[in-house]
């Protein structure tokens, strides 16, 4: 009997413990289900930047020149676009054109037989006083079908005609015959015009390629460079003009005033003038009373 009591009061302790037991469980296993998670480490942006792009990959080097590129294209795209809306001055243009017409002495060349190269800078004048200080006189147009010296052309693409300025008031009587001798002795004949730009045409070259041809005394005076206008090629010394190239200026050109020999104005076959191209043949030149 009394065993029977301790049988069932150690079954009772037993039953409780393991009662208690559960009971501590199913508290912690609650207790733990509400507690909050516990936060992950915080990666530092370098390490972000390593996983993505691990270093000394292809791919981290692409990044990188890509990310370069990016301002460089920037810089040119703005530039572009400032070009573009930049408009094209008389001035600007000027310093453009300008950079062709003056002729250079050869380095071998003797004092006598200065070859002139493709045409150089051309300063803008200062004033309008001549570099010759010849005066002034009247505008081509006034006299442009008046009786006197012409300059003719042939070439395959038609004939121009210059009327030349033999009045003494020019002050271009040396170069006029100069060029007249060569014309009528059949000088030009067979030689090409070997600079052609949008403003001007430039032949006479014995050499064909702007570094032929001697020298001979400048003569100016006031007379504009308008479209049509004909000129001396010449050196850095602007006492000394070539006596072989001349040039026909396709668009008014004021900025040469004073700064070349001005000796004629086409008035027949500006069309013509403006249709030569590099390489064209002069096929006959002559200098003629009309």
């Amino acid at each position: 009997m009394s065993q029977q009591k301790k049988r069932g009061s150690s079954s009772r302790s037993s039953n409780s413990a393991a009662s208690g037991g559960a009971a501590q469980t199913g508290n912690t296993a609650r207790s733990a289900a509400h507690r909050p998670a516990q936060p992950q480490p915080q990666r530092s942006r370098s390490e972000q930047v390593n996983k993505a792009l691990p270093p000394f990959t292809v791919r981290r080097y692409v990044a990188i020149w890509a990310l370069g590129m990016i301002p460089l294209l920037l810089v040119i795209w703005v530039l572009i676009q400032g070009q573009q809306r930049t408009p094209a001055t008389s001035s600007g243009a000027a310093a453009v054109a300008s950079a062709t017409l003056q002729s250079t002495t050869a380095p071998n060349s003797s004092p006598t037989t200065a070859q002139a190269t493709s045409p150089a800078l051309a300063q803008t004048p200062a004033s309008s006083t001549p570099a010759g200080g010849a005066t002034a006189v009247s505008s081509p147009a006034a006299n442009a079908t008046a009786p006197g010296k012409y300059l003719v052309l042939d070439t395959a693409k038609g004939q121009i005609v210059a009327k030349l300025y033999t009045e003494a008031s020019a002050g271009v009587s040396k170069t006029i015959a100069n060029f007249e001798q060569k014309a009528n002795s059949g000088a030009f004949n067979g030689r090409i015009f070997h600079r052609v730009e949008n403003w001007v045409i430039q032949g006479g070259d014995p050499s064909g390629n702007g570094t032929g041809g001697g020298t001979m005394p400048s003569e100016y005076n006031n007379l504009p460079f308008k479209a049509g206008a004909l000129g001396v090629a010449r050196g850095q010394d602007p006492a000394i003009n070539n006596d072989s190239q001349f040039f026909i200026v396709k668009t008014d050109s004021d900025f040469l005033n004073g700064q070349y020999t001005n000796w004629g104005q086409v008035v027949q076959g500006m069309d013509v003038v403006n249709k030569i191209a590099i390489g064209d043949k002069i096929t006959g030149a002559k200098v003629e009373n009309r």
